[in-house]
């Protein structure tokens, strides 16, 4: 009789505790009929249901997420409420709030998927779709909150943006590419140009966050659905940069270059200095020569043209190149760098070729190496980290008697 009375006490208490659960579910629901709901309510709603997603039994029931789903959506049209009567929201909660809708949907959709059986167990097929019949209860309504809240996932993206949440930004793009991509309902369809922006901005937010592998495939995706803006490409190469991908550098600025010509230099400055590294002077020449059709007084184009001519004939025939370079810009390094090698290089070959020597070799090829020196210097204040600069100069000091000089530059490596 008393292990009788053991096993009856033991079902009493699990069925008192599905019972509790339960009513914490349609207490919940209960609590969402206020007339004077407020988002404060709404969390205290959610809390009320919170454990009910994990006990055992009403986790896998799909009113439970269905419930939660909803809380969450009308918690959000609350805060919209609010901003909309000027009150001062968390816009990070607000954002949030969608996003924890969708995943509470994306659990409420599929528990509610039941199949249809035969009386042998097996599916029955639906003869128009030719899918297995399913029966639902809430999908309906759970569909219906998502459809009618689709584009506040991409305003919400932007605004946890602009608050620096990176990862919720991210999401919340995500999830409004992911409804529109559904083919289940014609009210998921949006504009492609919208989607593919999107992708753009989820990029951006991967970027942000630090995963430029995906950025970079975001991007891609982007462009590939019709997000043609310079940003797409400027954006992903930088990642691809970042990555020290130079293959996909290269490919990516053909890319560009073929959509937006020489509008923007750099595409073109990258297939130069690819041609140039593959000691390909010829190709790097005449596609230099075609830029520089479009802008002739572009002082990078006129650098790496002194670098081509450097490579195919001599720094005679470059130092125009990069005496222009530095005219229109003096505050480009790499120009200043070379004008000063020129007249670096050219002091170095007078003292080999001449036959002089002591005070008055000096006295011949000093004046060449002070006038390397401006060039040098300023180059050096602009990019302190070229080290064939360095040594130019390190050179220069200890020629010219300068140790002041000379022990500053070294106590700076």
């Amino acid at each position: 009789m008393r292990k009788s009375v053991s096993i009856f006490a033991l079902v009493l208490m699990v069925s008192l505790n599905l019972s509790a659960q339960h009513l914490l579910v349609d207490q919940s629901k209960k609590m969402l009929s206020g007339l004077t709901m407020t988002v404060e309510t709404y969390d205290k709603a959610f809390n009320k249901l919170k454990p009910a997603l994990t006990n055992d039994d009403t986790r896998n029931r799909a009113e439970t997420w269905a419930l939660a789903n909803r809380i969450k959506v009308e918690q959000y049209d609350k805060y919209m409420d609010n901003r909309r009567v000027g009150k001062k929201i968390d816009i990070k909660a607000m954002g949030h709030t969608l996003i924890d809708a969708y995943d509470y949907s994306l659990v409420a959709l599929k528990l509610d998927t039941i199949h249809v059986l035969d009386k042998k167990g097996q599916p029955i097929i639906d003869k128009k779709t030719k899918r297995p019949q399913v029966k639902t209860k809430y999908s309906k309504e759970v569909v219906n909150r998502l459809v009618l809240h689709h584009d506040d996932y991409r305003l919400a993206g932007s605004e946890l943006y602009n608050v620096k949440d990176w990862d919720g930004a991210y999401l919340a793009w995500d999830y409004y590419c992911k409804m529109a991509a559904r083919t289940d309902d014609p009210r998921w369809i949006k504009p492609d140009s919208l989607v593919a922006e999107a992708r753009y901005y989820q990029g951006i937010a991967a970027w942000q966050k630090g995963d430029t592998i995906d950025a970079v495939r975001l991007f891609s995706v982007a462009r590939h659905s019709g997000y043609n803006r310079k940003e797409a490409y400027d954006y992903a190469l930088v990642c691809l940069s970042d990555m020290g991908n130079d293959a996909e550098v290269v490919k990516l600025a053909w890319e560009a270059f073929v959509k937006f010509g020489t509008s923007d230099p750099q595409y073109i400055r990258i297939l130069i200095n690819d041609y140039i590294t593959r000691e390909d002077y010829s190709g790097a020449n005449s596609l230099i020569d075609d830029a520089m059709e479009a802008n002739p007084d572009d002082d990078e184009l006129l650098n790496l043209k002194g670098l081509v001519m450097e490579s195919y004939y001599d720094i005679y025939e470059a130092f125009p190149y990069y005496q222009r370079c530095i005219e229109l810009n003096d505050s480009n390094a790499s120009g200043l760098f070379n004008v000063g090698r020129f007249f670096y290089n050219k002091a170095q070959e007078t003292r080999q070729n001449s036959h002089l020597y002591g005070r008055k070799l000096a006295d011949l090829v000093n004046p060449i190496y002070r006038e390397a020196l401006p060039y040098l210097e300023k180059s050096y204040t602009i990019n302190p980290n070229n080290k064939d600069l360095i040594n130019a100069l390190r050179d220069i000091y200890y020629k010219l008697g300068e140790a002041d000089k000379l022990q500053a530059i070294e106590s700076a490596q």
